[in-house]
């Protein structure tokens, strides 16, 4: 009997010590689990935050580097940092200067007052200082969507159709009190564990929805606000690559719900791109464009200069969605430089 008490008593530490033993594993774990998943959110919110120095083009030509000099030398470049961050799209930088010229022949003289008004309108606009908070209408119709890619990335492709009562003009006092309001499209930095997507080229990709477009509900100046915010956030997702430059943007335009009233928003957004970003495109990708199209680019491909009209691509009627045209793109050869 002695024999059997001692016996029952070590059988009870026994499972005292498993049963802790077990509790301490299973915390040990979850506690892991969890660290685990904060460091992933961390180093992934680290890794595409705008911190890194984007490699610039190499500039060797001696008649452009004398053509870059003597800009310079017309329109100095401005002496605090204005229109862009010290890492995307700077003022400063021979590559800004260089984009400018080669748009203008490498001519210093045609090329000074375009980069001279550019540089007024940066200081005006900043679009290094943008966020979605400035142009809340047009960001909450989820028009221009930044590819990603990662869990959760293709959720924002889902069209619920248009929902009227949040797309109003944001200046409505009874629309600042409605609740449920859908979050600002893109967001500044890139969601946690999601990625940028780009073409296999490393151009960063947008997808524009003309269906859910409703320029006339944002005024002209949260239009231009929209636009500035939304080519700096695609100059922030070009991939830090040293061994390639990669300075261009891609932009798939899906053109169903297209309506010509349209078309005075859309010569505002070519003037911008056009004025204040040359050499910045790279793919400019039309898909499901109505059968009267035609026309309408008699209208339209006027207002682009050689450089832009020589990026644009017409995919076949069989590429009909976002994937298919970036397969499409894919399959192209692209210029993704300066040069």
């Amino acid at each position: 009997s002695q024999q059997l008490r001692r016996h029952r008593s070590s059988s009870l530490r026994t499972s005292s010590f498993s049963m802790i033993y077990n509790h301490l594993l299973r915390t040990s774990l979850t506690s892991y689990c969890h660290l685990l998943i904060i460091l992933l959110i961390i180093s992934s919110s680290l890794l595409h935050n705008d911190i890194v120095v984007k490699a610039s083009p190499i500039i060797k030509d001696k008649q452009h580097l004398t053509a870059i000099a003597e800009l310079k030398r017309l329109v100095p470049p401005p002496t605090k940092q204005i229109g862009g961050s010290t890492e995307v799209d700077a003022i400063n930088d021979d590559a800004y200067y260089a984009r400018f010229l080669s748009v203008n022949e490498w001519d210093p003289i045609k090329t000074e007052s375009s980069i001279r008004q550019s540089i007024e309108w940066r200081k005006r606009v900043q679009p290094q200082k943008l966020r979605p908070r400035h142009c809340p209408t047009l960001c909450r119709q989820y028009a221009w969507l930044a590819l990603a890619t990662g869990p959760g990335s293709k959720m924002i492709l889902n069209d619920n159709g248009d929902n009227d009562d949040q797309l109003q003009d944001d200046t409505n006092n009874d629309y600042k009190k409605k609740k449920n309001q859908p979050p600002l499209d893109p967001p500044y930095n890139c969601p946690p564990l999601q990625s940028w997507r780009t073409t296999k080229h490393g151009l960063p990709i947008t997808y524009f929805r003309c269906w859910k477009w409703k320029p006339e509900l944002a005024s002209s100046k949260e239009s231009e606000t929209h636009l500035a915010y939304h080519i700096h956030h695609l100059l922030r997702r070009i991939p830090n690559n040293r061994k390639k430059d990669v300075s261009r943007i891609c932009v798939i335009f899906d053109m169903r719900g297209f309506e010509t009233y349209m078309l005075p928003h859309i010569h505002k957004c070519i003037n911008i791109l056009r004025c204040q970003y040359p050499g910045r495109a790279g793919a400019m990708c039309f898909i499901n464009v109505p059968i009267y199209f035609t026309t309408v680019w008699k209208i339209i491909s006027p207002w682009l200069d050689d450089e832009i009209r020589s990026k644009v691509f017409f995919a076949e009627r069989g590429v009909d969605d976002v994937e298919k045209a970036v397969g499409f793109l894919n399959g192209m050869k692209i210029k993704t430089g300066l040069f």
